[in-house]
């Protein structure tokens, strides 16, 4: 179009000048006009405005590197000295089938991904992009995209377990994504999205991760089921209960009411009947009166026969004894009434206050002998260490009772000096009791024989103390005292003096 204009105006200028040839300025100003006119087309042409789904690469002589890279507004392209080109915004998906990828514990992983990404429009970036993508194929830029994302794929996957990639996939994700954002950035392009189809391992390990967790979620809920059904069975339980309380006590209050109720009614009606026969019994009484006098007018009337009295007397005792009858029945019926008022009642309650006074006096007393069982253990608790602290005191005195002694009989001895008024009160006791009545004397004349030396030879009949303390290895003092041993006569003496059996 620039081409026809040019031509156009070469013609135009053409026939002005064969029009006129003699005159040169005007074919000056026209050619000067056609100058002007095909310079305004060209800077025009080369003025270059940038879409928002591309970026206008400017390259040559640009002062600003290798290119001038602009996103979202208009150039100018020095002809000559500059030249440009587009690169697309628009994302495309990269395919990464990542296999046998080994991860932290020598596990071949499977980890079928599929990843979005486009050429980024941050400053810096957008130059990578212009540096290393322009001119490229749409195909070019995917190969190099996924083989950045395969490398650092497996370099995620070798620092991680294979039970934190399945469990946690958005830390997963997310090292993914700093590993390979900071990669793609490195050629201009920004990674989008990143979206795992499925992690697989060739032993099964993952599978089998899947089937312990449904065996513990199974589990789990069949406990959470197993529980709610004890809940709501011990709901009902305790309903039913409340349900059973609640209808014996009002079972209860309503036998109660009723047997109220029928008491006074029987009571009510006792009285009742006790009063009807009263009037009853009153105007038969009145009317037999009525009668009889009647009688003995007719009976005076007719001359006041004497046996028409006698029948009107005895009709008249006959009337008295019947309404007497009737009215000791009224009697007893309303004695008995009242006797089931005043005793029966008051029985029924007396033999309930018993039950609850025996019921209560028996906790009484199983409290008590529980109070009793505690303070018993507790006197024989005090008693074994008021014993305890006698023993340590006794062993403390004995301990220093030796270490004060130069020897251990020294020590033996005070101690059997200690017991020996235990030792005489125990000889004394001996012979204390016993029960003599009366003692016979064989005296066969000898000197000394009779009563003489009796007391002493009672005590010769009890062990000695100086010979219990020379059983145990000691010599008792002489000032404790010794009994003298008489010398038994002689056969002789014996023989010359006869027996004599003296009472004491």
């Amino acid at each position: 179009m620039n081409t026809a204009v040019c031509f156009l105006l070469l013609a135009q200028t053409t026939r002005y000048r064969d029009a006129d040839s003699s005159s040169p300025a005007v074919f000056l100003w026209t050619l000067l006009g056609l100058v002007l006119v095909i310079s305004f087309i060209t800077f025009a042409r080369r003025y270059r405005r940038c879409p928002s789904n591309r970026i206008l690469v400017i390259y040559g002589k640009t002062n600003r590197g290798a290119a001038k890279c602009i996103h979202g507004g208009a150039a100018f392209v020095m002809p000559l000295f500059q030249a440009y080109d587009y690169l697309d915004l628009e994302p495309f998906v990269v395919p990464v089938d990542l296999k046998s990828a080994l991860s932290a514990e020598n596990i071949r992983v499977s980890v079928p991904t599929t990843v979005t990404a486009a050429i980024s429009v941050e400053p810096g970036i957008m130059e990578n992009a212009a540096v290393r993508l322009l001119g490229q194929s749409a195909q070019d830029i995917q190969n190099q995209a996924q083989d950045i994302i395969l490398g650092q794929m497996r370099a995620v996957i070798a620092t991680m377990r294979i039970e934190e990639i399945n469990r946690d996939r958005q830390a997963f994700l997310g090292k993914v994504n700093e590993a390979v954002s900071g990669e793609l950035e490195k050629i201009g392009l920004f990674l989008i999205n990143v979206n795992i189809r499925d992690i697989e391992d060739d032993s099964g390990y993952i599978v089998a991760l899947g089937r312990r967790a449904a065996a513990e979620a199974i589990n789990q809920a069949n406990i959470d089921v197993a529980e709610q059904e004890k809940m709501g069975q011990t709901g009902v339980a305790e309903r039913q209960r409340d349900t059973r309380v609640a209808v014996a006590a009002a079972n209860a209050t309503a036998e109660i009411g009723e047997a109220t109720a029928s008491r006074d009614k029987r009571m009510q009606s006792a009285t009742l009947d006790a009063e009807a026969v009263q009037t009853e019994t009153e105007a038969n009484a009145n009317k037999a009166a009525s009668r009889a006098n009647q009688k003995v007018a007719e009976e005076q009337a007719r001359n006041r026969a004497e046996s028409a009295g006698k029948e009107a007397d005895g009709a008249i005792r006959v009337a008295q004894e019947l309404a007497h009858k009737k009215a000791e029945e009224a009697r007893a019926q309303r004695e008995q009434a009242r006797l089931n008022a005043e005793v029966v009642v008051p029985a029924n309650a007396e033999r309930e206050r018993v039950l609850i006074a025996a019921e209560a006096q028996k906790q009484q007393s199983i409290r008590v002998a529980q109070g009793e069982a505690e303070a018993v253990l507790a006197k024989m608790t005090a008693e074994a260490k008021g014993v305890q602290a006698v023993l340590d005191a006794k062993s403390e005195g004995y301990a220093s009772l030796v270490k004060a002694c130069t020897s251990a009989e020294q020590a033996a001895a005070l101690l059997l000096v200690e017991k020996l008024m235990d030792v005489a009160r125990v000889q004394a006791q001996a012979i204390q009791d016993l029960p003599i009545e009366k003692v016979v004397v064989w005296d066969g004349g000898g000197q000394g024989g009779g009563l003489a030396n009796l007391g002493q030879r009672l005590m010769g009949a009890l062990p000695p103390m100086h010979e219990l303390a020379r059983q145990v290895g000691l010599d008792l003092p002489a000032f404790l005292g010794k009994m003298g041993v008489d010398t038994p006569p002689t056969p002789a003496e014996t023989a010359a003096a006869p027996a004599k059996a003296k009472p004491a």
